[in-house]
């Protein structure tokens, strides 16, 4: 018998699915981008967006693999009786929260790139530093999954609504880890990150540098807000799903995974729908660029070193002055800020 919640589940999983190759694309031309010398992918925001989609990309091939495939009767039904059946739980858990850390780390950058853009470039998100945030985005995940491998767990197969439901066999450590959990991902984790982007807005809204709605600044907020949306709504559905009776939550976890496959699919083409200097800088051949105008490489720094200067409030000299009023005479083109 053919449900809502089992059509909600199809398209969810189909549309998932068709973005995973631009989830792939995105990762494929931000990390070859970001290996030039000067390159604005360099940076750190873009640097947490390849980890995010990772987790992103990583999260959609397991949730199909381990809680939609069996739905369908890909897999026999003894798949998850086997001594081995933590690991769609764990997996799930442990990606996640890889989800949750990148998300919050985005959520900082962008508020040190708003508050603090001197310090946020030069001292605070440093290569090194960034390198080992993403560090832990993947190992800080491991020490919320341990406790998973030390209890066992029973897996309900409804396959009129389209969900995998699994329940601790040990009913007081179900809920204190699932509901605690719940509540440090969907309310404490989701507070913080959401008066972050606030303060981010208002600052953008305020702020004589990133006043103009189409400053990068604001794009790049815009972006990660959005993609946070997602994750706070997930959280909701993670909340309701641990705090309902084990043989009611089907509802709750069947939109968890729907929200889930909207999270996973809509990072990259957020990033790219918004951000401007993307499409652009991703499929422009340099060299024909250079054949082309050959006049563009020499005022394109400059222009770029000016609005560099006056993105950061550096005090620049007369003489700079002059040339960047030069520069732009000669060849007005317009130079997005850095992409912090």
């Amino acid at each position: 018998m053919v449900t809502v919640a089992l059509v909600v589940e199809l398209v969810s999983t189909v549309l998932s699915l068709l973005c995973l190759p631009i989830n792939v694309l995105f990762v494929y031309v931000i990390m070859k981008e970001s290996h030039k010398q000067h390159a604005p992918f360099s940076s750190s925001f873009f640097r947490l967006c390849i980890h995010l989609s990772v987790a992103d990309i990583m999260m959609t091939i397991f949730a199909t693999i381990f809680f939609k495939f069996p739905i369908f009767g890909v897999f026999p039904e003894s798949f998850y009786e086997e001594n081995w059946s933590v690991v769609p739980v764990a997996g799930v858990n442990y990606l996640g929260h890889s989800q949750a850390i990148g998300i919050i780390f985005i959520a900082v950058n962008r508020f040190t790139a708003v508050y603090f853009p001197v310090k946020h470039k030069q001292r605070w998100w440093t290569p090194s530093v960034t390198t080992v945030l993403m560090i832990l985005q993947w190992t800080i995940p491991l020490l919320f999954i341990v406790p998973l491998f030390f209890t066992e767990f029973t897996f309900v197969m409804d396959r009129s609504t389209g969900s995998v439901t699994f329940t601790a066999k040990d009913a007081a450590f179900h809920k204190v880890y699932f509901v605690g959990l719940a509540i440090l991902d969907g309310m404490v984790i989701n507070i913080i990150v959401s008066a972050l982007y606030i303060a981010i807005f208002i600052r953008v809204q305020t702020h004589v540098v990133v006043r103009k709605p189409g400053e990068l600044a604001m794009r790049l907020a815009l972006s990660a807000f959005i993609i946070f949306i997602s994750y706070c709504t997930l959280g909701i559905f993670s909340v309701l799903a641990a705090m309902t009776p084990p043989e009611d939550a089907w509802m709750y976890r069947t939109l968890w995974f729907v929200v889930n496959d909207v999270l996973c699919a809509s990072n990259a083409p957020v990033l790219l729908a918004l951000n401007k200097p993307i499409p652009p800088m991703a499929f422009t051949c340099p060299t024909l660029t250079q054949k082309t105008y050959p006049h563009l490489s020499s005022a394109a720094r400059t222009l770029e070193g000016c609005s560099r200067d006056a993105h950061m409030n550096r005090p620049i000299t007369a003489q700079q002055r002059t040339s960047c009023h030069a520069a732009g005479e000669r060849h007005p083109i317009k130079i997005n800020p850095p992409l912090a």
